[in-house]
């Protein structure tokens, strides 16, 4: 059973049905519960998201069925109805292994598995990014607390293992899993299938130098600073035009950056879209601003289509990106550093072999395939643990040390 905070579309909701459709595709079965009945993609004045419709992307091309899906009514940050719901719910699956993705679903379903009388493992997945907010100060006591009550953690990046250990996340055992790419959907294929339809469609031309941007419309992935790279680079003469992929409640302020900035009609607006692939395919350059992530999954996928990418140099950036080779990092908030890398990459023919070596990185390094295995011998070594002690202790270690 899978514990989201909502059904969404960011990375760790991805990566989350990712996980639970590989099982199911060997033969576990496979619950996901999300704690809120509403989510939001879009922006002001857009159509939200319909619940129904994230159920259904949750298991298109899937081995999951509908009724593995399930949404509950926690709007509310903490909500004692919801944690009975969900009490209820892993009685009635029974589930051998309990898997939270980030804090807020670990502390319901360690309340709601102490409601239910249950004994599976719980095991969080930390998605969370680097940067506290004011409410994760004041929460973070219990977080700490029930993690040290989880069974196992695993990180998706090295440096995230230890900043969280660092801050007191101490669970009874650990693991680092990275994030993997889908490299039969995001392959530079994809690149060839659309871009030229794509840019048509929107209007580019073949000399428009075409930064791209696909992340959601929140502050902490800065999307302003794009906008201030690309009047720099139109007043250096450089033919630049941001196209931003996503929705969400900065995006309205974003546009009126723009405009009031004088870049408007050189910034794209996408919106949310259910697939990302025709339109990162019509960049030039893929770019995150964030001023915090954990692992990025979208700058994989950017990389595994062949595009070179510019990251700010924020949580695991360091670990996907060889610079110079196969992308480029800048000081988190320092725009003129970010300009320059993208001024660089105004040449098609280093764009090219940039995004061509990011690829054979990416399948080298960070496929889904690998990734997955790693999560089944996990969950196999922590289901076996009662039944195999000794063996168990030693795969233990063998993968704490790898």
């Amino acid at each position: 059973m899978f514990v989201l905070n909502c059904l969404g579309t960011g990375g760790a909701e991805r990566h989350t049905y990712q996980l639970a459709n590989a099982l199911a595709a060997h033969g576990d079965i496979c619950t996901i519960v999300g704690l809120t009945s509403s989510y939001s993609a879009a922006g002001p004045g857009q159509e939200s998201i319909k619940p129904a419709h994230l159920t259904k992307s949750c298991i298109k091309q899937a081995h999951l069925s509908e009724s593995s899906v399930e949404m509950l009514n926690g709007n509310r940050i903490y909500d004692v109805g919801t944690a009975l719901d969900l009490s209820r719910m892993i009685r009635s699956h029974a589930p051998e292994v309990i898997v939270a993705v980030d804090e807020r679903p670990l502390l319901f379903a360690t309340v709601s598995r102490r409601l239910a009388g249950s004994h599976a493992k719980l095991i969080l997945i930390l998605h969370n990014p680097d940067i506290l907010t004011v409410r994760d100060r004041v929460l973070q006591p219990i977080h700490r607390y029930v993690v040290a009550r989880a069974d196992a953690m695993i990180y998706v990046a090295q440096d995230q293992r230890k900043l969280w250990e660092d801050r007191g996340y101490l669970p009874p055992t650990s693991t680092v899993i990275r994030n993997g790419v889908d490299l039969h959907r995001f392959s530079t294929h994809s690149t060839t299938e659309w871009r030229d339809r794509t840019r048509s469609i929107l209007g580019l031309g073949p000399g428009d130098y075409v930064i791209g941007l696909c992340a959601r419309f929140y502050p902490q992935k800065n999307h302003r600073q794009l906008i201030d790279a690309i009047r720099i680079l139109r007043s250096r003469g450089h033919p630049a035009k941001a196209l931003l992929v996503g929705g969400g409640p900065t995006q309205a302020s974003i546009g009126q950056y723009a405009s009031e900035s004088g870049v408007s009609e050189h910034i794209l607006f996408a919106g949310f879209q259910q697939d990302v692939r025709p339109y990162t395919s019509a960049f030039d350059v893929g770019v995150l601003c964030s001023i915090s992530e954990a692992a990025s999954l979208v700058a994989l996928e950017m990389m595994a289509m062949g595009l070179p990418v510019v990251l700010s140099n924020v949580g695991n950036a360091a670990e996907m990106v060889l610079p110079g080779e196969t992308g480029f990092l800048f000081p988190p908030g320092d725009t003129m550093s970010f300009v320059d890398v993208l001024q660089s990459l105004n040449d098609p023919l280093k764009r090219e072999i940039v995004g061509r070596a990011a690829s054979k990185f990416v399948s080298a390094n960070f496929g889904a395939g690998p990734m997955l295995d790693s999560y089944r011998d996990f969950l196999t070594v922590l289901l076996a643990e009662d039944a195999r002690p000794d063996a168990v202790k030693r795969r233990s270690a063998e993968m704490r040390a790898t």
